[in-house]
C-alpha cells in the first residue's frame, strides 16, 4: 500500500509498504513569529514511526525544532538533508543524520535518496548560508519527487536518478507579488509548469494551507492552479486536490 497524507503546508506523510517518510515536517502554531492561519490537521499517530524525515531547508516554517523533537522522541527515524543542518538537529534526539551534496546517492535498505536542485537560500537568524534542496526517493516499485521549496527552474531533472517520478510534491504558494518572490518561490503557474518539464505521473501541490507569508490568501494557490486545468481534464486528473488532513492511495495507473 502506498498513501500520501497531506498534514499543510510543506508536510506530507508518505507511506510505502510499511516504510513511512515525511517532510519538511510543522504542525507547530507558529514559523518564529508566523501565526498559522489554518491549524495543522493530523492525528498523534502521524508523528509515530517514522522512518525518514526529509528536510529540504532550515527556514522555519520547513525545519521546526518542535515538532522534529516529537518525531524523535516516538520514532526511530533517520533524517536525510543537505549539508549545514547539523547544528539545528544533533541536541533534538536522532542519532541517525545523513548530510547530502547535490551528486551524492544514498542507499538505505531498499531505497535511494537524491537531491535536486532548487532556487533558494535556506539560511536562519543572520546567517550567510546553509544548503537548500528537493529530495528525489526512489526504489524498486516507486518514486516521489519532494521539491521543497523553491522558485521556477528548466533543470529539476537532475538529481532523478536518470527516472520520473511517480508523484511530485510541488510548491504552489507564496507567491505574490511575483517581482519580490519569482526568484525563490513558484506560483501556480510555474508549479504546473514544473510538473510537465519532469513528466511525473501525478502532482499533490503543497506549500499552502497554514502560513500567510505573502500577499495572496492561503487558500488562494489551489483555486488558482484549478482555474489553469480548467480546460484540461486529462491533466486535472493527475493533480491530487488534498485538503489539510486528507490522504490519497496511489494506483499505478493514470
Amino acid at each position: 500500500m502506498i498513501r500520501y497524507k497531506f498534514l499543510g503546508h510543506s508536510t506530507v506523510l508518505i507511506e510505502i509498504d510499511g516504510t513511512r517518510f515525511i517532510t519538511d515536517p510543522i504542525v507547530s502554531n507558529r514559523a518564529l513569529v508566523v501565526r498559522r492561519k489554518r491549524p495543522a490537521v493530523y492525528e498523534a499517530e502521524d508523528l509515530v514511526d517514522i522512518d525518514y524525515v526529509l528536510l529540504s531547508h532550515a527556514h522555519w516554517d520547513h525545519l521546526d525544532r518542535p515538532t522534529l523533537r516529537k518525531i524523535a522522541k516516538r520514532s526511530q527515524a533517520r533524517v536525510i538533508c543537505p549539508h549545514g543542518h547539523l547544528s539545528l538537529l544533533a541536541d533534538l534526539g536522532f542519532t541517525d543524520i545523513h548530510e547530502m551534496g547535490m551528486e551524492e546517492r544514498l542507499t538505505l535498505g531498499a531505497f535511494t535518496f537524491s537531491l535536486t536542485p532548487v532556487n533558494h537560500r535556506g539560511k536562519r537568524w543572520f546567517e550567510r548560508y546553509r544548503a537548500s534542496a528537493g529530495i528525489f526517493v526512489k526504489n524498486a516499485q516507486h518514486s516521489f519527487w519532494f521539491a521543497g521549496d523553491t522558485g521556477y527552474r528548466a533543470d529539476f531533472r537532475k538529481g532523478m536518478q536518470e527516472t520520473h517520478p511517480d508523484v511530485a510534491l510541488v510548491p504552489i504558494g507564496s507567491y505574490e507579488p511575483r517581482e519580490w518572490y519569482h526568484i525563490m518561490h513558484m506560483s501556480p503557474e510555474d508549479a504546473l509548469k514544473a510538473f510537465l518539464d519532469i513528466d511525473a505521473n501525478y502532482m499533490l501541490p503543497i506549500h499552502w494551507g497554514a502560513f500567510k507569508m505573502t500577499r495572496e490568501e492561503v487558500h488562494e494557490p489551489p483555486l488558482v492552479l484549478r482555474q489553469l486545468v480548467a480546460d484540461h481534464p486529462e491533466l486535472e486528473k493527475r493533480i491530487w486536490w488534498l485538503e489539510p488532513g486528507d490522504a490519497k492511495e496511489f494506483a499505478s495507473k493514470i
